[in-house]
């Protein structure tokens, strides 16, 4: 390993969610002070961020003339590979289920679920110009998130440790790296990418990971986007109407 790979670790797994939790302090300070955000300039802004430490974390393997497969590019249709898909499209499917139900979910019921949004629900799209962005924001996390905490982190740390230990520092770093949603949520977010480590590790690819870790991000965005504008609009509008809602659009 090079000394750029070590530095590039202790950017993920230490600088990454500090600086991600201080600035979430910082914005959500604004808004306590009756300052209007822009969720389209946010969420561009963080998919520039995350594609800019992709690049990073390309040249730094291509510099480094590693093999791709190591990278968990590697698409190798074995069994392993299909009990994984089977798992993956099994959770996807359950999700679905989930976004149905809101459709019929009572306004109490809404009401239950906007108020564990806590915090967040600030970023969560409330026009379909914000939820196409908050889809393009998605996807990049599916990508983008899965190389660099699955693949590269669980390949550093293998280097020294044995594949569970980095495999479980995986999904501990993963976990931190979304502390700015609270430190409370960290225990659940540190399953969740568990749960992406071990279809990774299963299949041998990242592939699924990705595909699973973009359309939970997808369909949760969906579900509070609908959860948003009917409690907003007395329970009267349904998922797949385009209504237009007030926005932070400046």
């Amino acid at each position: 390993m090079h000394p750029a790979d070590h530095l590039f670790a202790i950017l993920l797994a230490v600088i990454y969610p500090i600086v991600g939790y201080l600035s979430f302090a910082r914005l959500l300070r604004r808004i306590e002070a009756g300052q209007v955000i822009n969720r389209i300039g946010l969420y561009m802004g963080t998919i520039s961020g995350h594609w800019t430490l992709f690049l990073i974390a390309l040249l730094l393997w291509r510099w480094s003339d590693r093999d791709w497969d190591a990278l968990g590019f590697e698409l190798a249709f074995g069994t392993n590979f299909f009990i994984g898909a089977m798992i993956a499209a099994a959770a996807i499917v359950l999700l679905v289920m989930q976004v149905r139900l809101v459709a019929n979910a009572s306004m109490d019921e809404l009401r239950k679920i906007r108020k564990s949004f806590g915090k967040l629900e600030f970023v969560i799209p409330r026009n379909s110009n914000e939820l196409g962005r908050f889809f393009g924001l998605s996807l990049t996390a599916g990508i983008v998130e899965e190389t660099l905490w699955r693949g590269f982190i669980i390949w550093y740390f293998s280097q020294f440790l044995p594949l569970w230990a980095a495999a479980l520092i995986s999904a501990i770093a993963f976990g931190l790296a979304h502390a700015y949603q609270g430190i409370e949520n960290v225990p659940k977010i540190t399953v969740v990418g568990a749960v992406f480590t071990l279809l990774y590790l299963l299949s041998g690819s990242l592939w699924l990971p990705m595909i699973l870790h973009a359309a939970v991000d997808i369909l949760q965005g969906r579900m509070a986007y609908d959860v948003i504008r009917r409690s907003d609009d007395g329970g009267r509008v349904k998922p797949g109407s385009h209504a237009t809602t007030a926005t932070s659009e400046s």
